[in-house]
């Protein structure tokens, strides 16, 4: 009755769960098939990132000609799990010859950073699912991005206002001064602003100058507008000034009264900054 019984059992015994999937040699690239890259590496806004992974421990038809039906997605989160880039999908349904019992299947992806990103820590979700089998499993490769840091603000306001030697000049004037006939350039960045659906913005600047005396020498009100949507919010937009000075400008202290529109916030702002004609 005793060796019934355990027959019994064995016979009664669930079989073995599925081996689950794996994700194997998953890497991130500066290029397509490049050599991977250490987790020191330092991305920057706009910059392509390729990336690559492999697939095992999947499931196979019974059949002389066994199939596999292996599905991936791929996911890029900022450090407040908001998606940074749209997600990719992709699949391996494939019939496999005698000589491929041990394929690992090769998948790849690649996307670009949003060219305004702030600084930060950033993740690679990549999700893998046997199809035969319902096993899934997922990597979490991350990276960070590198570049300047724009400090954040509730209300509309322009940051880093800088002067220019000309317009490629990336250093900032000490000393904001110019003589007559000179071009003055100026960059700022405005922040604060609010969005709309599917992430939309629309800001607007223009500029008023007063002479030593107070007296207004050049105004232009709608100097120029930035509006778009985009999959990722935007948190900056960067603006730029040019004003070309006449040759019998007299010298003194001029002042430039930046004014900023939100036409989705509704909102304002004002500053100046002042430059020397010498």
């Amino acid at each position: 009755m005793q060796y019934a019984a355990l027959c019994l059992l064995l016979f009664l015994a669930p079989p073995d769960p599925p081996k689950p999937i794996t994700i194997l040699q998953a890497h991130l690239h500066q290029f397509e098939d490049g050599p991977p890259l250490p987790a020191t590496h330092q991305f920057y806004p706009g910059d392509p990132v390729f990336l690559s992974w492999r697939l095992a421990s999947y499931s196979k038809t019974e059949a002389d000609k066994p199939r596999v039906k292996l599905t991936w997605r791929v996911d890029v989160i900022d450090a407040e799990k908001r998606p940074l880039v749209e997600s990719k999908t992709g699949a391996f349904d494939v019939e496999l010859a005698p000589q491929d019992k041990e394929w690992m299947p090769k998948a790849r992806h690649d996307f670009v950073l949003p060219p305004l990103l702030d600084p930060g820590a950033y993740t690679v979700i990549i999700t893998a699912k046997d199809e035969l089998a319902n096993t899934s499993t997922t990597k979490e490769l991350p990276f960070n991005v590198d570049g300047p840091r724009i400090e954040q603000s509730d209300t509309l306001v322009a940051r880093n206002f800088r002067f220019l030697r000309s317009e490629q000049d990336t250093k900032p004037l000490q000393t904001p001064a110019y003589r007559p006939g000179d071009s003055v350039w100026a960059r700022f960045e405005m922040t604060g602003y609010k969005l709309g659906p599917k992430n939309e913005y629309a800001v607007a600047y223009g500029l008023e100058v007063l002479r030593p005396n107070g007296e207004r020498v050049y105004e232009e009100p709608n100097a120029a507008t930035e509006k778009d949507k985009t999959f990722y919010p935007k948190r900056y937009v960067p603006g730029v000034l040019n004003l070309n000075l006449n040759k019998d400008l007299a010298k003194g202290d001029y002042t430039i009264i930046l004014r900023l529109r939100d036409e989705i916030g509704n909102q304002k702002a004002e500053s100046k900054h002042v430059f020397t004609v010498e």
